[in-house]
């Protein structure tokens, strides 16, 4: 690996051991940071923990995907939500129409040995089913089951690997990879979900018969302030390599609020309700850009990322919904409880349901395509940029998110 974290992905790179159950319990057993920098445990163990929270992991499906020519890239990206619905995930990448024929993918929330979702190694497991090589960078060893939704689920047992990160897979072959660190917003050892390490980006140079492609995963922190986001996609952007064209993707959140204090919150609030209420606030869900994640959007901007013509701006990708636990303990995170019922009550004339434009793809020295611009060798016609909304398998959604699909030319 080189100085700057770039590592050449010349074989498989299996994930790092596991750390003895009893080393996991322990650390998780320990209840403050103060507490934990203190322990002789903490010492022992320390540079082994590290190894495995900045962890690069690549893997070589069996069976790769026939790859005819081609004369566009198809890429998508995907919070899937830990990966908990592993079976319908890969069922949907298989048969859903924009979905079927990807080049590249990039995944967020995806989990590698937790019990939550199995213990399974989600992204080698979506890679063998599509035929694609993976990447797999990891951002934290998880000392318990997971956040309150994991738990009302019934989520419990003990993980193995414990590691939850970002990953790239594709059809093309995988050349070198980052696990880029980015701005730290909060120690996630004092959260609803305890871990150590800390967000990473990750990217990977893809060699593609279009010639090489650099894709970026990004999941910046829900839990900080606008202008905190923008400097972790910041960090993202100042470690591309130059000269490579780069699609961007991932979840962005902007979700308009800052997260990084109570009072950042509070004043966020004020500010919603003294510039028009609830039709302000839900405005500007689907318009983060405007006012409250105005940071995130410049950085791509002043990097020469174009953004607008990349999304579909008129689709949310993940909703806030009255009713569900995964929506409303979000809030009781942050806020009292009755903030929950004033919700209920607020959002009736929306019929319960909020959209947010939380995901987002970028491209630079790049071009999107739109609808039948250009046809493949075998059939395959150009996609304007989408959101496949709500993919459902059996009845049950996949993810809270969407995915995204974009097709583009250098």
């Amino acid at each position: 690996m080189s100085s700057d974290g770039v590592r050449p992905l010349e074989g498989p790179i299996p994930p790092p051991d596991p750390l003895p159950r009893e080393v996991l319990e322990a650390l998780g057993a320990i209840r403050r940071r103060s507490d934990l920098e203190r322990s002789p445990l903490w010492d022992r163990s320390r540079q082994a923990v590290e190894a495995r929270t900045s962890a690069l992991v690549h893997g070589l499906p069996k069976a790769p995907v026939p790859c005819p020519p081609i004369s566009f890239l198809r890429v998508a990206t995907w919070n899937i939500q830990r990966g908990l619905r592993l079976e319908s995930l890969i069922d949907i990448l298989r048969t859903h129409p924009a979905l079927q024929d990807l080049d590249a993918l990039m995944l967020n929330e995806v989990d590698l040995g937790m019990a939550r979702s199995g213990n399974r190694h989600v992204a080698a497991e979506v890679g063998e089913a599509l035929g694609m090589a993976h990447v797999f960078g990891n951002s934290y060893l998880c000392l318990d089951a997971g956040d309150p939704v994991d738990r009302l689920r019934g989520g419990s047992g003990q993980n193995t690997h414990a590691m939850h990160g970002n990953a790239i897979l594709s059809r093309w072959p995988l050349r070198r990879a980052c696990n880029v660190p980015v701005f730290v917003t909060k120690d996630k050892f004092h959260s609803s979900e305890k871990r150590l390490g800390a967000k990473r980006a990750l990217w990977a140079q893809v060699e593609t018969p279009l010639g090489p492609v650099v894709l970026a995963s990004a999941h910046l922190d829900s839990v900080a302030s606008s202008s905190q986001r923008a400097r972790q996609l910041g960090d993202l952007v100042a470690s591309l390599p130059e000269g490579l064209p780069v699609v961007i993707g991932g979840d962005l959140n902007t979700h308009t609020y800052d997260v990084s204090s109570t009072g950042g919150l509070l004043r966020n609030l004020w500010q919603k309700l003294l510039r028009g209420g609830f039709p302000h606030a839900i405005h500007h869900y689907m318009h983060p850009w405007e006012v409250y994640e105005t940071p995130v959007f410049r950085v791509l901007e002043e990097a020469g990322f174009r953004w607008r013509e990349c999304n579909d701006l008129s689709r949310g990708t993940l909703r806030y919904e009255v009713g569900t636990f995964e929506s409303e303990s979000a809030v009781r995170e942050h806020l009292p409880g009755v903030a929950v019922w004033v919700l209920r009550w607020r959002l009736r004339p929306w019929n319960g349901v909020a959209p947010l434009r939380m995901d987002w793809m970028a491209v630079r020295g790049l071009r999107p395509l739109g609808d039948g611009e250009r046809t493949d060798s075998g059939g395959r016609r150009s996609l304007a940029p989408r959101v496949v909304e709500r993919p459902l398998w059996q009845g049950t959604r996949i993810s809270d998110h969407d995915p995204l699909v974009i097709d583009v030319v250098p």
